[in-house]
């Protein structure tokens, strides 16, 4: 029992301890918010009101000024009065133990004080904003006031640099000087809100008239000075110029000058309409043109002299290459009686003929022209730079084709010493092969000589033709003479293979009758020699066994062959 008492009492000193806490807090709250007031209260929000009152204020910035004047009084005559009460009736409640109720009385409070402190901050800001719009338009007035008389000083003291421009001009400054008056209007009388509208727009047609007032001058200097100097420039250039008899070509100059001084007098009516950007544009369109003009009149005046430079040289150029012509066509004519000229020489060189005719003709008009003072000289000049590009490229063909053709006649005699040389070697082939009196000659053998033999008879038949075509003379003497050559290989490979034989033959004899094998082979490699003429296979046939027989015997027969006969001897195939 005694515990339980003693439970009781600990739980009721704790909440005792808790309360007393508790109720602490609220008090310091309660201060703290107190404090808060007082800094409210101290915010000279009376003097902010009576000094935008007195500013005469109209319009929608009165309405929002007796909307902050009743914000004031709201503040001033009720929030901070029950701010006060409800903080006063806090304290005295926070001494009994009606807790909940003290919190909920806490944050009715706490919204309270927050609530008027916002208001408060905001009441101040606008009331601040107020008189700083009413300070900025006021200087605005005086600043456009002065900006204003500046510029009409500007457009009376320099109304020519303005030219057809100044009309507008001036009508726009009028238009912003009645703008201006409704500005300082709504200014005095404290209508801010309309008088901010009317300044923005104030500004930005300031700041274009600003603008026009900078571009339009150096456009209408252009357009009045510098252009029109420059045309009456290019009226007597060209006038000097054709007085000197130049030439223009298809240009038409004096039209081109007008139409520069129609565009000059079509841009200043774009100037007087005030659209600089516009007339910008054509500004530098017309510059191009001017430009031009001059251009096209110092073409003519720097062409003159290389022109007349060149006269002389070109005219050489043109003799010399005509001459080359008449004289590369006289040797193809005098060659094509003899030989076939295969790459179209003679058509190439009469098609460079006919340009060497063209060339002429563009000078010899050329020249005509430069003696009637007709020419124009640029084209000229054109003319001349193409005859020598052209007059080289002819004169290099022309040496190409020269070139190509100048050896055919030492071509011919090689080609009929070659030939000659043919005829010999095959007839001395044929006596060696005699020579041997073989029975028989390989069927094989004699059809490879008959096809050389031939080809050799059609090379003679080819260049005893009244026109020789040595492109395919000297493919037939490449071909011959490799065909020669094979001829040659297979000679002699038929002699040795021969002559081995009858001698590997008559050694086999001291075989027959003790090496049956012997006797065998002998009769057929016999017979191979003799009845079917096919030497190389008697050969092997023979030789085969004698090295059975007698190892070695072939190789040293062979090689005493080759000694006899002086040459080295040809390497087998599986050597």
């Amino acid at each position: 029992m005694l515990g339980v008492l003693i439970g009781v009492v600990v739980v009721a000193i704790i909440i005792y301890v808790g309360v007393l806490v508790y109720q602490q807090r609220i008090r310091q709250q309660v201060a703290a918010l107190t404090a808060k007031k007082k800094t409210m209260v101290a915010i000279p929000l009376a003097d902010e009101v009576n000094l935008v009152g007195e500013l005469s204020l109209t319009g929608q910035s009165l309405e929002q000024y007796q909307q902050l004047q009743a914000d004031f009084t709201d503040i001033n005559e009720n929030r901070f009065t029950r701010i006060d009460q409800q903080l006063a009736k806090l304290t005295e409640d926070s001494r009994g133990l009606n807790l909940v109720g003290l919190r909920r009385d806490l944050n009715k409070v706490v919204e309270l004080v927050n609530q008027t402190d916002e208001l408060v901050q905001s009441v101040q800001a606008k009331l601040a904003a107020l008189q700083e719009v009413d300070k900025q338009h006021r200087q605005a007035v005086r600043d456009l006031e002065q900006k204003y008389q500046d510029l009409r000083k500007t457009l009376l003291a320099k109304n020519f640099a303005f030219g057809p421009s100044i009309d507008g001009l001036e009508e726009r400054l009028s238009q912003l000087e009645d703008n201006f008056d409704t500005f300082t209007r709504l200014t005095q009388s404290g209508d801010h809100e309309r008088a901010a509208d009317v300044l923005s727009q104030l500004q930005d047609d300031t700041a274009d008239l600003e603008d026009l007032i900078k571009a339009i001058p150096p456009l209408y200097k252009d357009l009045t000075v510098v252009y029109p100097d420059q045309v009456k420039e290019l009226k007597g250039g060209y006038q000097q110029l054709t007085a000197d008899h130049y030439q223009f070509g298809d240009e038409n100059i004096p039209e081109l000058i007008q139409q520069v001084a129609d565009h000059i007098s079509e841009n200043l009516d774009t100037l007087s309409k005030l659209r600089p950007d516009d007339a910008k544009v054509v500004n530098d369109r017309i510059s191009g043109q001017i430009d031009q003009l001059y251009d096209l009149m110092q073409t003519e005046i720097d062409a003159k002299d290389p022109v007349e430079a060149n006269l002389d040289g070109v005219a050489k150029f043109i003799a010399h290459a005509q001459n080359q012509s008449h004289t590369l066509l006289s040797e193809l004519d005098r060659l094509s009686q003899n030989y076939t000229l295969d790459h179209q020489e003679l058509e190439t060189a009469r098609e460079l003929n006919e340009q060497l005719r063209a060339i002429d003709g563009i000078y010899q008009r050329d020249v005509q022209d430069l003696t009637g003072k007709t020419a124009t000289y640029s084209h000229v000049l054109e003319h001349q730079k193409q005859q020598e590009k052209d007059l080289k490229q002819i004169e290099e063909q022309q040496a190409q084709i020269l070139n190509s053709v100048a050896g055919l006649a030492d071509e011919e005699r090689q080609a009929r010493d070659t030939l000659q040389q043919f005829d010999f070697n095959l007839h001395s082939l044929r006596r060696q092969v005699e020579n041997l009196n073989l029975p028989g000659i390989p069927q094989d053998y004699l059809d490879y000589f008959f096809v050389v033999r031939d080809e050799v008879a059609q090379l003679a038949t080819d260049m005893d033709q009244p026109q020789i075509d040595m492109e395919r003379i000297t493919k037939q003497l490449l071909i011959i003479q490799t065909d020669l050559d094979t001829l040659q290989e297979k000679t002699d490979d038929l002699m040795d293979s021969a002559q081995l034989a009858e001698q590997l033959l008559q050694y086999a004899n001291r075989y027959q009758t003790s090496h049956e094998n012997v006797a065998e082979a002998s009769k057929k490699a016999a017979e191979l020699f003799e009845k079917n003429h096919q030497y190389a296979q008697a050969l092997e046939t023979i030789a085969t066994v004698l090295d059975d027989v007698e190892p070695g015997s072939y190789k040293r027969l062979e090689d005493a062959y080759y000694q006899r006969k002086g040459t080295a001897k040809p390497k087998r195939d599986d050597e």
